[in-house]
């Protein structure tokens, strides 16, 4: 199992807004889950945070999934 940060466009009946998730991946790269609330940047210390928005921006980079099209948060 694999995971990365993603990008979620979140369009409910109140409004729309793009979070960042950490999303998982099966061994053929099909999503199996993701995390149900957006991701914090917290760390142990300043040099901890600066390599998660680093991993971050890496990943960010892929396209925006859309949660209406993902299936049921397990």
């Amino acid at each position: 199992m694999t995971w990365n940060y993603r990008i979620i466009k979140h369009d409910t009946t109140k409004s729309i807004y793009f979070a960042v998730h950490e999303v998982f991946y099966d061994d053929s790269g099909k999503i199996t889950n993701w995390t149900k609330e957006p991701i914090d940047v917290t760390g142990d210390s300043k040099n901890d945070i600066a390599d998660i928005i680093r991993q971050m921006t890496l990943d960010i980079k892929t396209p925006v999934l859309k949660e209406s099209k993902l299936s049921k948060n397990p």
